[in-house]
Protein backbone atom coordinates (compact mmCIF):
# COMPACT_ATOMS: atom_id res chain seq x y z
CA UNK A 1 0.00 0.00 0.00
CA UNK A 2 1.70 3.49 -1.22
CA UNK A 3 1.95 6.03 1.60
CA UNK A 4 1.81 8.87 -1.16
CA UNK A 5 0.20 8.94 -4.61
CA UNK A 6 0.81 11.97 -6.81
CA UNK A 7 -1.21 12.61 -9.51
CA UNK A 8 0.37 15.09 -12.12
CA UNK A 9 -2.10 16.84 -14.58
CA UNK A 10 -0.07 19.03 -17.46
CA UNK A 11 -2.34 22.46 -17.38
CA UNK A 12 -4.91 20.83 -15.05
CA UNK A 13 -6.87 24.01 -13.42
CA UNK A 14 -9.75 24.48 -11.76
CA UNK A 15 -10.87 27.20 -13.66
CA UNK A 16 -11.48 24.84 -16.79
CA UNK A 17 -13.06 22.18 -15.07
CA UNK A 18 -14.42 23.46 -11.58
CA UNK A 19 -17.52 23.52 -14.03
CA UNK A 20 -17.79 20.03 -14.74
CA UNK A 21 -16.91 19.45 -11.11
CA UNK A 22 -20.20 21.15 -10.01
CA UNK A 23 -22.14 19.72 -12.46
CA UNK A 24 -21.65 16.10 -11.17
CA UNK A 25 -20.00 15.24 -14.42
CA UNK A 26 -16.18 14.84 -12.65
CA UNK A 27 -17.18 12.41 -9.62
CA UNK A 28 -14.17 11.37 -8.18
CA UNK A 29 -12.58 15.15 -8.46
CA UNK A 30 -15.71 16.14 -6.62
CA UNK A 31 -15.21 13.65 -3.99
CA UNK A 32 -11.61 14.89 -3.38
CA UNK A 33 -12.50 18.24 -3.59
CA UNK A 34 -15.18 17.43 -0.70
CA UNK A 35 -12.46 15.41 1.24
CA UNK A 36 -9.14 17.09 0.58
CA UNK A 37 -7.74 20.46 1.04
CA UNK A 38 -7.79 22.12 -2.55
CA UNK A 39 -6.83 25.63 -4.00
CA UNK A 40 -4.46 27.06 -6.58
CA UNK A 41 -1.06 25.84 -6.86
CA UNK A 42 0.87 28.95 -8.24
CA UNK A 43 3.98 28.28 -10.66
CA UNK A 44 7.06 29.74 -11.40
CA UNK A 45 7.74 32.46 -14.16
CA UNK A 46 7.41 31.72 -16.81
CA UNK A 47 4.53 28.78 -16.49
CA UNK A 48 5.79 26.49 -18.56
CA UNK A 49 6.25 22.55 -18.98
CA UNK A 50 10.44 23.03 -18.39
CA UNK A 51 11.03 23.99 -15.65
CA UNK A 52 7.67 23.59 -13.96
CA UNK A 53 7.65 20.11 -13.45
CA UNK A 54 11.29 19.99 -12.05
CA UNK A 55 10.48 22.90 -9.97
CA UNK A 56 7.95 20.77 -8.62
CA UNK A 57 10.43 17.74 -7.92
CA UNK A 58 13.06 19.43 -6.67
CA UNK A 59 11.90 22.20 -4.54
CA UNK A 60 14.12 24.51 -6.14
CA UNK A 61 13.49 27.86 -9.00
CA UNK A 62 15.21 27.27 -12.03
CA UNK A 63 17.89 29.41 -11.04
CA UNK A 64 19.04 26.88 -9.01
CA UNK A 65 18.23 24.30 -11.87
CA UNK A 66 19.89 25.99 -14.61
CA UNK A 67 16.89 25.58 -17.05
CA UNK A 68 14.53 29.01 -17.75
CA UNK A 69 12.52 27.57 -20.36
CA UNK A 70 12.25 25.18 -23.56
CA UNK A 71 15.22 26.98 -24.67
CA UNK A 72 18.67 28.41 -22.87
CA UNK A 73 19.92 31.47 -24.67
CA UNK A 74 24.17 31.76 -24.11
CA UNK A 75 24.10 35.53 -24.27
CA UNK A 76 28.25 34.96 -23.49
CA UNK A 77 28.18 32.62 -26.42
CA UNK A 78 25.87 33.55 -29.21
CA UNK A 79 24.02 29.95 -28.88
CA UNK A 80 20.49 29.35 -27.71
CA UNK A 81 20.29 25.44 -27.14
CA UNK A 82 17.38 23.21 -25.88
CA UNK A 83 17.85 21.73 -22.79
CA UNK A 84 16.98 17.76 -21.83
CA UNK A 85 16.75 15.93 -18.24
CA UNK A 86 20.74 16.27 -17.86
CA UNK A 87 20.77 19.83 -18.48
CA UNK A 88 18.79 20.40 -15.10
CA UNK A 89 20.26 20.33 -11.29
CA UNK A 90 19.38 19.61 -8.33
CA UNK A 91 18.31 16.69 -6.60
CA UNK A 92 14.46 15.54 -7.06
CA UNK A 93 11.95 13.85 -3.92
CA UNK A 94 12.73 10.47 -6.18
CA UNK A 95 16.14 10.42 -5.48
CA UNK A 96 15.96 11.24 -1.51
CA UNK A 97 12.88 8.87 -0.97
CA UNK A 98 15.32 6.26 -2.61
CA UNK A 99 18.35 7.32 -0.87
CA UNK A 100 16.19 6.42 2.48
CA UNK A 101 15.33 3.32 1.36
CA UNK A 102 11.76 3.50 0.06
CA UNK A 103 10.62 2.14 -3.19
CA UNK A 104 9.68 4.54 -5.81
CA UNK A 105 7.67 4.35 -9.19
CA UNK A 106 7.04 7.41 -11.21
CA UNK A 107 5.26 6.89 -14.81
CA UNK A 108 5.03 9.79 -17.34
CA UNK A 109 6.65 12.77 -16.07
CA UNK A 110 7.99 15.65 -18.87
CA UNK A 111 11.60 16.45 -18.40
CA UNK A 112 12.88 13.31 -16.89
CA UNK A 113 14.12 11.99 -20.52
CA UNK A 114 16.59 10.03 -20.12
CA UNK A 115 15.30 8.61 -17.03
CA UNK A 116 17.88 7.50 -14.27
CA UNK A 117 18.31 4.90 -11.75
CA UNK A 118 16.00 5.53 -8.89
CA UNK A 119 15.15 2.62 -6.28
CA UNK A 120 12.18 1.60 -7.53
CA UNK A 121 10.77 2.52 -11.62
CA UNK A 122 11.26 5.41 -13.99
CA UNK A 123 8.67 6.07 -17.01
CA UNK A 124 10.32 9.18 -18.62
CA UNK A 125 7.26 11.66 -20.36
CA UNK A 126 6.52 13.92 -23.27
CA UNK A 127 6.76 15.74 -24.97
CA UNK A 128 10.53 15.86 -24.41
CA UNK A 129 11.11 11.92 -24.11
CA UNK A 130 12.00 9.43 -27.27
CA UNK A 131 10.06 6.38 -28.13
CA UNK A 132 12.86 4.19 -26.75
CA UNK A 133 14.92 4.19 -23.85
CA UNK A 134 12.08 6.25 -21.75
CA UNK A 135 12.01 3.45 -19.00
CA UNK A 136 14.23 2.70 -15.76
CA UNK A 137 15.26 -0.22 -15.66
CA UNK A 138 15.27 -0.43 -19.41
CA UNK A 139 13.62 -4.23 -19.42
CA UNK A 140 10.30 -2.02 -18.18
CA UNK A 141 9.87 -0.35 -21.93
CA UNK A 142 8.77 -3.79 -23.72
CA UNK A 143 6.75 -4.61 -20.95
CA UNK A 144 4.76 -1.46 -21.28
CA UNK A 145 4.76 -1.98 -24.79
CA UNK A 146 4.18 -5.40 -25.39
CA UNK A 147 1.20 -5.31 -22.22
CA UNK A 148 -0.47 -2.08 -23.53
CA UNK A 149 0.77 -0.95 -26.67
CA UNK A 150 2.39 1.77 -24.34
CA UNK A 151 3.78 5.03 -26.03
CA UNK A 152 5.45 8.79 -25.40
CA UNK A 153 3.51 10.28 -28.17
CA UNK A 154 0.74 9.60 -30.69
CA UNK A 155 2.56 8.22 -33.59
CA UNK A 156 0.56 10.91 -35.61
CA UNK A 157 0.96 14.04 -32.96
CA UNK A 158 2.25 15.82 -36.14
CA UNK A 159 -1.47 16.05 -37.08
CA UNK A 160 -2.28 17.53 -33.99
CA UNK A 161 -4.23 20.65 -35.04
CA UNK A 162 -5.91 19.37 -38.07
CA UNK A 163 -9.47 17.98 -36.64
CA UNK A 164 -8.09 14.53 -37.46
CA UNK A 165 -9.99 12.13 -34.92
CA UNK A 166 -7.33 9.43 -34.74
CA UNK A 167 -4.89 12.02 -32.90
CA UNK A 168 -7.71 12.83 -30.62
CA UNK A 169 -9.02 8.98 -30.31
CA UNK A 170 -4.71 7.97 -29.72
CA UNK A 171 -4.95 10.40 -27.10
CA UNK A 172 -7.56 9.21 -25.50
CA UNK A 173 -6.34 5.75 -25.19
CA UNK A 174 -2.93 7.35 -23.99
CA UNK A 175 -4.53 8.67 -20.91
CA UNK A 176 -6.03 5.25 -20.68
CA UNK A 177 -3.07 3.81 -20.53
CA UNK A 178 -1.13 5.87 -17.96
CA UNK A 179 -3.64 4.63 -15.51
CA UNK A 180 -3.77 0.65 -16.88
CA UNK A 181 -0.09 1.03 -16.25
CA UNK A 182 0.13 2.73 -12.94
CA UNK A 183 -2.64 -0.01 -11.52
CA UNK A 184 -1.02 -2.85 -13.05
CA UNK A 185 2.46 -1.84 -11.79
CA UNK A 186 1.36 -1.00 -8.35
CA UNK A 187 -0.42 -4.03 -7.83
CA UNK A 188 2.96 -5.39 -8.84
CA UNK A 189 5.91 -3.16 -7.24
CA UNK A 190 5.18 -2.47 -3.55
CA UNK A 191 5.96 0.71 -3.58
CA UNK A 192 6.11 3.52 -0.51
CA UNK A 193 5.81 6.75 -3.31
CA UNK A 194 4.21 6.78 -6.61
CA UNK A 195 3.09 9.44 -9.52
CA UNK A 196 1.39 9.32 -12.65
CA UNK A 197 1.33 12.17 -14.35
CA UNK A 198 -1.01 13.01 -17.74
CA UNK A 199 0.86 15.33 -20.23
CA UNK A 200 -1.57 14.87 -22.82
CA UNK A 201 -3.97 16.71 -21.49
CA UNK A 202 -2.22 19.83 -22.04
CA UNK A 203 -1.87 19.13 -25.61
CA UNK A 204 -4.85 18.50 -25.73
CA UNK A 205 -5.74 21.81 -24.22
CA UNK A 206 -3.80 24.13 -26.51
CA UNK A 207 -5.19 22.97 -30.02
CA UNK A 208 -9.00 22.31 -28.66
CA UNK A 209 -9.61 24.93 -25.93
CA UNK A 210 -12.99 24.71 -24.56
CA UNK A 211 -14.21 22.09 -26.78
CA UNK A 212 -16.12 19.29 -25.98
CA UNK A 213 -12.89 16.72 -26.75
CA UNK A 214 -10.78 18.07 -24.07
CA UNK A 215 -14.19 17.32 -21.12
CA UNK A 216 -14.24 13.90 -22.44
CA UNK A 217 -10.33 13.62 -21.81
CA UNK A 218 -11.00 15.01 -18.46
CA UNK A 219 -13.86 12.05 -17.74
CA UNK A 220 -11.23 9.88 -18.46
CA UNK A 221 -8.40 11.11 -15.60
CA UNK A 222 -11.92 11.34 -13.59
CA UNK A 223 -12.10 7.72 -13.78
CA UNK A 224 -8.52 6.80 -13.72
CA UNK A 225 -8.25 8.69 -10.16
CA UNK A 226 -11.57 7.27 -9.02
CA UNK A 227 -10.33 3.69 -9.46
CA UNK A 228 -7.30 5.03 -7.81
CA UNK A 229 -8.47 6.17 -4.56
CA UNK A 230 -11.23 2.80 -4.78
CA UNK A 231 -8.14 0.74 -4.35
CA UNK A 232 -5.80 2.78 -2.04
CA UNK A 233 -8.06 4.84 0.40
CA UNK A 234 -5.77 5.27 2.75
CA UNK A 235 -2.89 6.33 1.09
CA UNK A 236 -2.15 10.15 1.08
CA UNK A 237 -3.05 11.68 -2.32
CA UNK A 238 -1.34 14.92 -3.99
CA UNK A 239 -2.71 16.79 -6.66
CA UNK A 240 -0.87 19.31 -8.34
CA UNK A 241 -0.12 20.65 -12.15
CA UNK A 242 2.68 22.42 -13.43
CA UNK A 243 0.78 25.63 -14.52
CA UNK A 244 -2.96 26.51 -15.35
CA UNK A 245 -4.58 27.13 -18.69
CA UNK A 246 -6.91 29.86 -20.13
CA UNK A 247 -8.46 30.96 -23.59
CA UNK A 248 -5.96 32.72 -26.11
CA UNK A 249 -8.03 35.60 -27.65
CA UNK A 250 -3.83 37.60 -29.13
CA UNK A 251 -1.07 36.16 -30.37
CA UNK A 252 1.94 38.45 -29.67
CA UNK A 253 4.94 38.01 -31.67
CA UNK A 254 7.27 39.59 -29.37
CA UNK A 255 10.28 39.09 -31.75
CA UNK A 256 8.29 40.86 -34.34
CA UNK A 257 7.89 43.73 -31.86
CA UNK A 258 11.41 44.13 -30.95
CA UNK A 259 12.63 44.00 -34.64
CA UNK A 260 9.63 46.68 -35.60
CA UNK A 261 11.30 48.97 -32.62
CA UNK A 262 15.17 48.17 -33.69
CA UNK A 263 15.73 46.02 -30.54
CA UNK A 264 16.31 43.10 -32.54
CA UNK A 265 18.38 42.47 -35.85
CA UNK A 266 18.54 39.78 -38.00
CA UNK A 267 20.78 38.77 -40.72
CA UNK A 268 20.05 39.68 -43.85
CA UNK A 269 21.58 36.56 -45.11
CA UNK A 270 19.63 34.59 -43.25
CA UNK A 271 15.81 35.34 -43.47
CA UNK A 272 13.23 32.96 -42.01
CA UNK A 273 11.40 32.48 -45.18
CA UNK A 274 14.18 31.34 -47.09
CA UNK A 275 13.47 27.59 -46.47
CA UNK A 276 9.90 28.08 -46.68
CA UNK A 277 9.90 29.73 -49.91
CA UNK A 278 10.89 26.51 -51.35
CA UNK A 279 8.13 24.60 -49.51
CA UNK A 280 10.73 23.31 -46.93
CA UNK A 281 9.06 23.71 -43.21
CA UNK A 282 9.32 21.52 -40.29
CA UNK A 283 6.30 20.28 -39.77
CA UNK A 284 6.06 19.12 -43.37
CA UNK A 285 8.96 17.36 -43.04
CA UNK A 286 7.78 15.94 -39.95
CA UNK A 287 5.00 14.18 -41.78
CA UNK A 288 7.02 12.90 -43.92
CA UNK A 289 9.77 11.22 -42.11
CA UNK A 290 6.46 10.08 -39.42
CA UNK A 291 5.08 8.10 -42.49
CA UNK A 292 8.22 6.71 -43.28
CA UNK A 293 8.96 5.43 -39.96
CA UNK A 294 12.23 7.64 -39.49
CA UNK A 295 10.75 10.63 -37.14
CA UNK A 296 12.81 9.22 -34.01
CA UNK A 297 15.72 8.38 -36.27
CA UNK A 298 15.98 11.45 -37.45
CA UNK A 299 15.62 13.24 -34.09
CA UNK A 300 18.58 11.08 -32.70
CA UNK A 301 20.69 11.14 -35.43
CA UNK A 302 20.59 14.85 -36.93
CA UNK A 303 22.02 17.59 -34.28
CA UNK A 304 19.59 19.55 -32.82
CA UNK A 305 20.68 23.41 -34.02
CA UNK A 306 20.35 21.51 -37.66
CA UNK A 307 16.96 20.34 -37.13
CA UNK A 308 15.62 23.60 -35.68
CA UNK A 309 16.71 25.33 -38.62
CA UNK A 310 13.76 24.16 -40.26
CA UNK A 311 10.80 26.97 -40.29
CA UNK A 312 7.68 25.89 -39.14
CA UNK A 313 4.37 26.00 -41.98
CA UNK A 314 4.25 29.29 -41.88
CA UNK A 315 8.49 30.54 -42.30
CA UNK A 316 8.88 30.78 -38.29
CA UNK A 317 12.40 29.51 -36.94
CA UNK A 318 12.57 28.93 -33.38
CA UNK A 319 14.72 27.39 -30.55
CA UNK A 320 18.80 27.09 -32.01
CA UNK A 321 17.66 28.14 -35.29
CA UNK A 322 17.50 31.58 -34.57
CA UNK A 323 20.86 31.58 -32.55
CA UNK A 324 22.08 31.85 -36.56
CA UNK A 325 19.62 33.74 -37.70
CA UNK A 326 19.71 36.88 -34.99
CA UNK A 327 22.53 39.85 -35.35
CA UNK A 328 24.00 39.17 -31.88
CA UNK A 329 26.23 42.48 -32.64
CA UNK A 330 23.35 44.78 -33.53
CA UNK A 331 20.62 43.41 -31.44
CA UNK A 332 19.79 44.69 -27.94
CA UNK A 333 17.09 41.85 -26.86
CA UNK A 334 16.22 38.80 -27.43
CA UNK A 335 13.07 36.85 -26.73
CA UNK A 336 11.99 33.36 -25.87
CA UNK A 337 8.39 32.61 -26.02
CA UNK A 338 6.18 32.66 -22.90
CA UNK A 339 7.72 35.25 -21.04
CA UNK A 340 11.73 35.30 -20.62
CA UNK A 341 14.19 38.41 -22.03
CA UNK A 342 17.80 38.37 -22.36
CA UNK A 343 19.46 41.63 -22.65
CA UNK A 344 22.46 42.41 -25.02
CA UNK A 345 21.76 46.20 -23.93
CA UNK A 346 22.43 46.80 -19.82
CA UNK A 347 21.95 50.09 -19.71
CA UNK A 348 19.87 50.84 -16.94
CA UNK A 349 17.92 53.47 -18.85
CA UNK A 350 17.00 51.39 -21.87
CA UNK A 351 16.07 48.17 -19.42
CA UNK A 352 13.23 50.70 -17.38
CA UNK A 353 12.10 52.46 -21.41
CA UNK A 354 11.72 48.55 -22.32
CA UNK A 355 9.73 47.76 -19.27
CA UNK A 356 7.35 50.85 -19.45
CA UNK A 357 6.82 49.78 -23.03
CA UNK A 358 5.63 46.22 -22.62
CA UNK A 359 3.58 46.54 -19.66
CA UNK A 360 2.10 49.98 -21.65
CA UNK A 361 1.14 47.53 -24.58
CA UNK A 362 -2.37 47.09 -25.30
CA UNK A 363 -4.09 46.02 -28.43
CA UNK A 364 -7.95 46.02 -29.26
CA UNK A 365 -8.59 46.94 -25.87
CA UNK A 366 -6.95 43.93 -24.41
CA UNK A 367 -3.70 44.85 -22.09
CA UNK A 368 -0.84 42.07 -23.42
CA UNK A 369 1.25 42.29 -20.37
CA UNK A 370 0.29 41.77 -17.09
CA UNK A 371 3.88 42.68 -15.31
CA UNK A 372 7.07 42.89 -16.46
CA UNK A 373 9.59 41.07 -13.49
CA UNK A 374 13.30 41.77 -12.98
CA UNK A 375 15.43 38.79 -12.55
CA UNK A 376 16.41 39.34 -8.68
CA UNK A 377 12.67 39.44 -8.14
CA UNK A 378 12.28 36.19 -9.40
CA UNK A 379 15.38 34.30 -9.27
CA UNK A 380 18.00 33.11 -6.97
CA UNK A 381 20.60 31.13 -7.28
CA UNK A 382 23.73 29.49 -8.76
CA UNK A 383 22.66 29.96 -12.11
CA UNK A 384 21.42 33.42 -11.61
CA UNK A 385 23.94 35.12 -14.06
CA UNK A 386 22.48 32.65 -16.97
CA UNK A 387 19.05 33.96 -15.94
CA UNK A 388 17.19 36.14 -18.63
CA UNK A 389 17.36 39.26 -17.07
CA UNK A 390 13.45 40.36 -17.61
CA UNK A 391 10.23 37.81 -17.31
CA UNK A 392 7.12 38.95 -19.02
CA UNK A 393 3.90 37.76 -17.04
CA UNK A 394 1.74 37.14 -19.83
CA UNK A 395 -1.82 38.88 -19.15
CA UNK A 396 -4.82 36.72 -19.67
CA UNK A 397 -5.80 35.91 -22.60
CA UNK A 398 -2.41 36.39 -24.57
CA UNK A 399 -0.10 33.93 -25.90
CA UNK A 400 3.71 35.08 -26.58
CA UNK A 401 5.56 33.78 -29.34
CA UNK A 402 8.90 34.35 -29.65
CA UNK A 403 9.82 32.89 -33.06
CA UNK A 404 11.50 34.77 -35.49
CA UNK A 405 9.89 35.11 -39.29
CA UNK A 406 6.23 36.47 -38.27
CA UNK A 407 5.40 39.58 -40.48
CA UNK A 408 2.60 40.87 -37.72
CA UNK A 409 2.94 41.77 -34.09
CA UNK A 410 -0.53 40.99 -33.26
CA UNK A 411 -2.16 37.90 -34.80
CA UNK A 412 -5.63 36.19 -34.33
CA UNK A 413 -5.18 32.96 -32.53
CA UNK A 414 -4.23 29.75 -34.96
CA UNK A 415 -3.29 26.68 -33.67
CA UNK A 416 -3.17 27.01 -30.41
CA UNK A 417 -6.57 27.94 -29.01
CA UNK A 418 -5.13 27.56 -25.20
CA UNK A 419 -2.04 28.91 -23.57
CA UNK A 420 -0.22 28.37 -20.11
CA UNK A 421 -1.06 30.69 -16.99
CA UNK A 422 0.56 30.52 -13.45
CA UNK A 423 -2.76 29.29 -11.58
CA UNK A 424 -2.09 25.62 -11.85
CA UNK A 425 -4.45 22.75 -9.64
CA UNK A 426 -3.41 21.80 -5.99
CA UNK A 427 -5.52 19.12 -4.03
CA UNK A 428 -4.32 17.01 -1.08
CA UNK A 429 -5.95 14.12 1.15
CA UNK A 430 -5.71 12.05 3.80
CA UNK A 431 -7.42 10.32 5.64
CA UNK A 432 -8.08 12.95 8.79
CA UNK A 433 -7.42 15.99 7.11
CA UNK A 434 -9.96 18.85 7.40
CA UNK A 435 -11.68 19.89 4.39
CA UNK A 436 -10.85 23.13 3.10
CA UNK A 437 -9.69 25.91 0.56
CA UNK A 438 -5.60 26.61 0.68
CA UNK A 439 -3.40 28.04 -2.09
CA UNK A 440 0.18 27.23 -2.68
CA UNK A 441 3.31 27.75 -4.33
CA UNK A 442 4.85 24.52 -6.67
CA UNK A 443 8.03 24.58 -4.85
CA UNK A 444 6.20 23.87 -1.59
CA UNK A 445 5.10 20.30 -2.72
CA UNK A 446 8.96 18.63 -2.55
CA UNK A 447 9.38 19.04 1.25
CA UNK A 448 5.40 18.23 2.08
CA UNK A 449 6.21 15.23 0.48
CA UNK A 450 9.42 14.25 2.30
CA UNK A 451 7.87 15.35 5.06
CA UNK A 452 4.89 12.60 4.45
CA UNK A 453 7.94 9.89 4.78
CA UNK A 454 9.61 11.74 8.22
CA UNK A 455 12.72 13.34 6.19
CA UNK A 456 13.43 16.89 7.17
CA UNK A 457 13.41 19.70 4.08
CA UNK A 458 16.81 19.89 2.53
CA UNK A 459 18.31 23.03 2.84
CA UNK A 460 18.82 23.76 -0.82
CA UNK A 461 14.91 23.68 -1.16
CA UNK A 462 13.51 26.94 -1.73
CA UNK A 463 10.13 25.84 -0.65
CA UNK A 464 8.51 25.16 2.84
CA UNK A 465 5.96 22.55 4.30
CA UNK A 466 2.71 23.11 3.77
CA UNK A 467 0.34 22.89 6.98
CA UNK A 468 -2.32 20.70 6.13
Amino acid sequence: MPKVIVIGLDGGSWNYIQKWIDEGKLPAFKKFQQMGVWGILESQLPPVTSPNWKCFSTGLNPAKLGVFWWENVDVKNRKIYVPNARSFTGKEIFDYLSEAGFRVGVINMPTIYPPHKINGIMVSGGPDAMEEGFTYPAALENLLKSKFNYHVLPHNISFMGQGKTEVIEEIYRLIKVRFQAAEFLLEQGNFDFFMVAVYLINVLQHYHWGDEVVFKAWQIIDQGIGRLLEKYPTSAFYFMSDHGTNEIKIKFNISTWLEQRGYLKLKTSAKPSVLGKFGISKGRVTKLLTSLGLKDFVKKAVPKNLQQMLPDDVGHINFAGKAETIDWDNSQVIASGQGPLYLLNKDEAFKEKLIKELEALEHNGLKIVKKVYQKAEVYSGEFFNQAPDLIVDQAQNTHFSGSLGSKSVFEAPAHWKGENERKGLFLAYKQGLKPGKLDTGILNLAPTILNEFGIAKPEQMDGAVIKL
